[in-house]
């Protein structure tokens, strides 16, 4: 599955070990999402090989909205 962010959006970053690194920007453009993740964070990877966690209710926000297409 496939993710277009038509307007920069706010993603969750975690350091190496798991723990929370905050906010991370995911950019306009396109994504591969890798996978759901417990706790109801999706797992993007972004272009510079950088994994993401957006969460689900966050997600389908941003989809309502139309910032995010999902394919």
């Amino acid at each position: 599955m496939r993710i277009q962010v038509i307007n920069g959006v706010l993603a969750r970053q975690h350091f190496k070990d798991g723990s929370d690194a905050g906010f991370a920007p995911l950019a306009a453009g396109t994504y591969e999402v890798l996978g759901p993740v417990k706790d109801g964070f999706l797992e993007i990877c972004k272009d510079d090989g950088v994994n993401v966690y957006l969460l689900i209710e966050k997600l389908e926000a941003y989809v309502t909205a139309g910032e995010v297409v999902i394919s």
